[in-house]
């Protein structure tokens, strides 16, 4: 094991000082009583600051974290746990999930969020992709709040709503200047409501019809309260999703970026992924505000190597001055869902069964010379063939294949295959067979895995079935299983701060993300050895195993490695604990 592991057993006798946000481990004597309601002892802190670990005890009274020090060995606690052998750290703040959409409902157990606390996730951003569940803001807030949830919810303000709010159904074009300070008051309003800043889902309709200067102008606003900003951009890949090269001069003008970038190296094809991340620079640039490149990647084959040239752009803006950041979910596969392989033109037609639809393009032997073109380039876009695994089929010596194998297996091409499927395969599924892509390079995951401004998410829902990702129930997991433990990409400093106080330093919480005296008690307790992602493409519904103590709030919500059922999280205001907006830009 690493070096940087070798101290987990040991005891650090000496007062260490962390860089960044950091922990000192004093020698003060504590308070004449002593007493606290939690008292975890012999563990090795990992602070969430990046600096090493250490050994300390931590004291908790209420909800708050009172004492992190050497001295608490005599200490008297309601709740005593020994951590020897054990890492303490912060509850991992997710900045990219969705399990709002769950959470808004009134299932109790979506609530509870049980595949995401045994992550070890204590906090989730709202407005992923730019939508906020309930508008106005303060609506949202109230369902949350009653009967509760079981994570800290960092509300935000979904520029899709407001924009869907002011332009109603004709956003497919740029927004008029008047529109756009109707959408600024909106936002303006969230913000007083509590919000922490601007959620854009810029691939997604309405907001895909946007120009950049629209997102800038409303950045403005959230920079007057100190806020972020986080983004789906409008690509990852050589194209945005859903574009095709037969039908590219199909989509309007609007989706192109423009603003900055300078010509495109073809006219006709739409914004590719370094368009889309100029964008998320020129927000930072131009509104002074943290701009995250949400859930960042070098989507498709024709795109692998492309983390060093996005890597270089982010330093140079970030060396500038620019507050630029990245979020990643630890994997080398992209996708909620199932993948879809087929281009939507070809089963969009006169019938209401996509099948027939797709039968009458094969017919025609122009339309089939569009379709083998596009189906190829999909291919390609996910991964290639040999990186597109059969998931579950009714047959099941599909199971595990790739579609290259089943391919020369059929006696047909790729493509072939994946039309094979469709019109022949299983009755309860689009797709005719589940597939997962494997579309991503790991050394492009890798490689922003490993740099300062790349913070962990999730891009998760809180439920999976046949077909999901396995993100949904193990990205924070796997993250530290397998790239920090298993194959020692990046430190356990690095990896726990890229969960925890870096995500915190980006939303500007003031008092969560670190194991420091005065924060909150969201306090995770495991054995680096046993914490595991379980999850896999065949299997995504198994849940992660290995966390022994979970505190949210200081509220138990795992405790001895079992799952406590409480809605212990907490709708985090804005307007209740920021310092003041000047403090929180100069500290970002």
């Amino acid at each position: 094991m690493m070096n940087a592991l070798k101290s987990l057993k040991s005891y650090i006798p000496a007062v260490t000082l962390l860089f960044g946000a950091c922990t000192v481990v004093g020698n003060s004597t504590q308070p004449e009583d002593n007493d606290y309601d939690i008292l975890i002892k012999n563990g090795t802190v990992v602070d969430g600051s990046g600096g090493p670990e250490f050994g300390a005890d931590v004291g908790i009274v209420d909800d708050e974290i009172v004492a992190v020090s050497r001295n608490l060995q005599d200490a008297s606690a309601d709740r005593v746990i020994d951590a020897e052998g054990k890492l303490v750290t912060p509850g991992f703040i997710d900045l990219h999930n969705h399990a709002d959409r769950y959470m808004i409902q009134g299932d109790m157990e979506y609530r509870m969020a049980e595949n995401h606390l045994l992550q070890g996730i204590s906090t989730i951003v709202g407005a992923p992709d730019g939508r906020t569940r309930e508008f106005p803001l303060d609506e949202e807030v109230a369902v949350f709040e009653d009967p509760g949830i079981g994570m800290n919810f960092v509300p935000m303000v979904g520029h899709q709503v407001v924009r869907a709010e002011v332009m109603g159904d004709d956003f497919e074009r740029h927004a008029t200047d008047k529109e756009i300070e109707e959408m600024k008051q909106l936002v303006r309003e969230g913000m007083e409501m509590g919000a922490w800043g601007l959620g854009t889902g810029l691939e997604y309709q309405p907001g895909v019809y946007s120009h950049p200067d629209e997102v800038v102008e409303i950045a403005h606003v959230v920079a007057e309260y100190g806020g972020f900003h986080f983004s789906h951009m409008r690509g990852s890949g050589r194209v945005p999703k859903n574009r095709y090269p037969t039908k590219l001069n199909d989509y309007p003008d609007q989706v192109s970026y423009t603003n900055h970038s300078g010509p495109h190296m073809v006219e006709a094809w739409n914004t590719d992924a370094q368009d889309a991340l100029m964008e998320i620079i020129d927000i930072a640039r131009e509104a002074g505000i943290p701009s995250v490149a949400s859930h960042i990647k070098a989507k498709g084959r024709m795109t692998w190597g492309r983390a060093l040239n996005d890597i270089m752009l982010v330093q140079e803006a970030r060396d500038k001055g620019h507050p630029v950041y990245m979020d990643q979910y630890p994997y080398e596969g992209h996708s909620g869902g199932n993948a879809t392989l087929v281009p939507g033109w070809a089963t969009d037609g006169d019938s209401d069964d996509h099948r027939e639809n797709l039968q009458a393009v094969l017919d025609d032997p122009d339309q089939k010379a569009d379709l083998l073109i596009d189906t190829d380039y999909v291919i390609d876009y996910k991964g290639g063939s040999d990186r597109l695994l059969v998931t579950y089929h009714d047959d099941e010596d599909l199971i595990g294949k790739k579609l290259d194998e089943v391919a020369e297996d059929l006696e047909k091409s790729p493509a072939e295959a994946v039309w094979h499927f469709m019109l022949d395969g299983m009755d309860d599924v689009y797709e005719g067979i589940y597939i997962r892509p494997l579309s991503l390079h790991a050394k492009d995951v890798e490689l922003y895995m490993k740099q300062d401004f790349t913070a962990t998410s999730s891009d998760a829902r809180l439920m999976s079935d046949r077909g999901l990702h396995p993100r949904h129930y193990g990205a924070f997991a796997r993250k530290i299983a397998h790239y920090v433990r298993d194959e020692e990409v990046i430190d356990l400093p690095h990896g726990i701060r890229s969960s925890t106080g870096l995500p915190a330093q980006i939303i500007g919480l003031p008092d969560r993300g670190y194991i420091k005296e005065g924060y909150k008690a969201d306090v995770l307790v495991f054995d680096l050895d046993e914490f595991e992602d379980r999850s896999t493409p065949i299997e995504p519904e198994k849940k992660a195993v290995g966390m022994e103590y979970m505190m949210v709030n200081g509220i138990f919500s795992i405790d001895g490695g079992e799952f406590q059922e409480e809605l212990a999280g907490e709708i985090i205001d804005r307007t209740e604990v920021q310092a003041s907006p000047e403090r929180d830009r100069a500290n970002r």
